[in-house]
């Protein structure tokens, strides 16, 4: 949701319930991975390094430390670019780890989505004060993983470096920072050293205050502000983050953005921020409305032949390039020719963005077999998310009205990673027919759905190429000719839940954009779905599923 602006849900949590054994297993294999001398097993093995030490952390588990360790060594070697291997001598600190039966892990958005990698950390270190001892604080999740790096690099530049994480709670829009005892003493002991402080996270985000809040106790705990740094991904305007008095709050503080990106493929420009729709939407008036802040980046080789775009560090990016594999080998998208440092890799195909005139029965059996294939290639996993509270927050923004679902209305037996970008643009003819793009990254990225019944993405078709009463049947029908259930039933919630929630987005992204171009684009198409979204509140409240008032 959003404080100071429209209080739409779009953002999913994404937190998901793992086995502790999972992790130290997973960190294993990597480990045993950095035989291979490739730059990315050093990044795969320090993110997954940080999430075991921050699943530890979060428990107050003491093995935390021990955990600590191994990140610290891992980050190390990726500051100092190492040719040794310490693999044999960190696995042998696993078995050491008491870890929890079970742990809350939240994906680290940086690494996973908004090509934030590491390295971009450690090349900002050197705009620090200089001081002979500095404390570095990471904010958990993300921040424990940076935390180590940059660490690891104040040690390359002979500065005595130690490092806690602590995880700010409450409100998102106003969290607080409580020190435990034994971080009270580390504090102190710092503070006598007369070491700079660096508060590390990524972001930050909508309001600053998991920043601030760090700040703040560190402040209370008598550390002088002069002596306080924040290290972020990005420089915001003060102005915009919507945390209690953020202005005045984040001018107290110095601040460094680490905002520019060291390890991106070579001979290349970028093309993120909506800049890649003038390669292929001749006509301005055909370019499709964006969320531009939050795009993957993409960048264009300099000889046009290849496009790059963001999919993730470590196993992050490699389970949507396994999709993307998944997706070329059965015919319906592009498969990348590699990866670079997270980027996957694309031929520049000479391509034209389908529109709803191209709606044909050909093209809604492809639709509906393309649907059926996510249905049983890509199983969801992990926690339901909160569809029905979703859409009634999102009802009562958008309408001013209260709506109850029928119980279990958005559930699914059998959730998927969806697709959730059903427009006609996002498919393309190419020499070797028509082809889903942009289709392995959105299933499990931080916007609602997350994993959930293939009915959305049937919902998405329907609306997005305005399927009348009879193309909708052929729609299922075929659907069900290519090996998927039947939806009918289930699906007017879903309609509406997709309706709802792109009305939400979408005037959200307004929000957010206002004063852009993008702006009045965005606007056009919140009034498309809540034209779709009204149909369906009617369609449930004339069968009286539904209480609606308002």
């Amino acid at each position: 949701m959003s404080a100071g602006g429209p209080n739409y849900w779009v953002f999913r949590d994404g937190r998901r319930t793992v086995a502790g054994t999972e992790l130290v297993a997973r960190l294993a294999d990597e480990l045993l991975g950095l035989e291979s001398g490739n730059p990315s097993a050093v990044t795969a093995a320090l993110i997954s390094a940080g999430e075991l030490e921050c699943a530890l952390a979060d428990t107050a588990s003491p093995d935390a430390a021990l955990a600590g360790s191994i990140t610290d060594l891992l980050a190390a070697r990726l500051v100092n670019n190492g040719n040794e291997n310490p693999s044999d001598n960190l696995l042998s600190l696993l078995p050491r780890l008491r870890v929890p039966e079970r742990a809350r892990l939240s994906p680290p958005e940086g690494f996973a989505y908004y090509a934030l990698h590491p390295r971009d950390y450690a090349a900002v270190v050197a705009r620090l004060p200089a001081s002979t001892f500095a404390a570095v604080i990471g904010i958990r999740s993300i921040g424990t993983t940076l935390s180590a790096v940059v660490a690891a690099a104040l040690a390359a530049q002979h500065t005595w470096a130690e490092r806690i994480s602590v995880r700010p709670a409450g409100d998102p829009y106003d969290r607080v920072t409580s020190f435990t005892d034994e971080q009270k003493r580390w504090i102190a002991t710092q503070r006598a050293r007369r070491a700079e402080f660096v508060v590390v996270d990524e972001g930050p985000g909508l309001s600053g205050s998991s920043f601030l809040s760090v700040g703040e106790a560190l402040v209370s705990a008598g550390v002088p502000r002069t002596s306080i740094t924040f290290l972020c991904s990005r420089q915001p305007d003060p102005r915009a983050l919507v945390a209690r008095d953020a202005a005045a709050r984040w001018a107290g503080f110095r601040v460094l953005c680490a905002g520019e990106k060291t390890c991106l493929p070579p001979d290349t420009v970028d093309v993120s921020a909506g800049q890649w729709r003038r390669l292929w939407f001749r006509d301005p008036a055909a370019q499709p409305a964006s969320w531009t802040h939050m795009e993957r980046m993409k960048l264009l080789s300099t000889d046009g032949r290849w496009l790059y775009k963001f999919q993730g560090l470590g196993r992050y990016g490699a389970e949507v390039r396994e999709r993307d594999r998944l997706l070329g080998d059965a015919g319906f998208g592009v498969a990348p020719a590699e990866d670079y440092a997270g980027f996957a890799r694309y031929p520049v195909l000479s391509f034209e963005p389908l529109s709803r005139r191209d709606l044909s029965r050909e093209m809604i059996r492809w639709i509906a077999e393309y649907c059926a294939f996510r249905a049983t290639a890509f199983p969801g996993s992990g926690e339901r998310e909160p569809l029905e509270e979703v859409v009634r927050c999102n009802v009562r923004t958008l309408f001013g009205a209260e709506i109850e679902l029928p119980e279990d209305a958005l559930g699914s037996a059998n959730p998927v990673l969806v697709d959730g970008r059903m427009l006609p643009h996002e498919w393309v003819r190419s020499g070797d027919g028509v082809k889903k793009i942009d289709a392995s990254t959105h299933g499990d990225d931080h916007f609602f759905p997350g994993p959930t019944d293939i009915a959305w993405d049937l919902a998405g078709a329907i609306i997005e190429w305005q399927m009348d009463n009879e193309v909708e049947a052929a729609l299922l029908a075929e659907f069900r000719r290519a090996g998927g259930d039947d939806v009918r039933g289930r699906l007017p919630a879903y309609l509406l839940a997709y309706s709802v929630f792109r009305a939400a987005y979408c005037r959200m992204a307004a929000h957010a954009m206002r004063g852009s171009q993008e702006h009045d684009p965005l606007i056009a198409a919140a009034q498309h779905y809540e034209i779709a979204a009204r149909r369906w509140l009617g369609h449930f409240a004339a069968a009286e599923t539904v209480r609606l008032a308002g």
